[in-house]
């Protein structure tokens, strides 16, 4: 057991060690810095209360619940990270949403304790407002719309089937703006 991990660590810190040694050009290097789309996530940043309508089946009455989310930025701005709750149904989430400067689309991973997969969503704005995410197959999208300051609405709708369905729609208020150097 000691063999493994003692490779694993001289592995990381040979990696560490390589990296730090290799000069990045200046136009790659301007990438990796935050920019523009990464202070619209900053906008993000706070301790959330959510209203959540969820729709089991279409056209049926949504199940209504209260929840919490926490946002922060990290890594030196270059991405939110979310927890949310929802102690009723006893649902939790985390995300990472980022952007791509590169190939100029947000990203997304989520994970949450109703599965065992990580979920990747990617997308982009609409103009200045909401940010459209979908995943890969196209089954899932994911609609985050500021509305007014300090509040947004999120929506979740199912693209598969005969026709799209809104699966939970959440309405969010800010109830305090979290510290960005955590």
């Amino acid at each position: 057991m000691k063999k493994p991990l003692l490779f694993l660590s001289l592995g990381l810190m040979a990696g560490l060690l390589l990296s730090a040694s290799i000069t990045t050009p200046a136009h790659i290097q301007d990438n990796e810095r935050p920019g523009p789309e990464h202070k619209f996530l900053a906008g993000m940043v706070g301790e959330f209360e959510s209203h959540n309508s969820i729709w089991l089946t279409p056209g049926t009455k949504p199940m209504m619940t209260e929840g919490k989310s926490t946002s922060k930025m990290i890594m030196d701005g270059r991405f939110l990270f979310s927890h949310s709750q929802m102690p009723e149904l006893k649902h939790e989430s985390f995300a990472i949403i980022g952007y791509h400067r590169n190939r100029k689309v947000y990203t997304m991973f989520s994970i949450d304790n109703q599965g065992c997969e990580m979920d990747y969503f990617e997308g982009k704005r609409k103009g200045k407002g909401a940010l459209v995410l979908k995943d890969p197959s196209g089954f899932v999208q994911v609609t985050m719309t500021p509305t007014k300051k300090g509040k947004s609405n999120t929506e979740i709708v199912i693209l598969a089937g005969d026709e799209p369905y809104v699966l939970v729609s959440t309405d969010s208020v800010r109830t305090e703006v979290a510290d960005e150097d955590d």
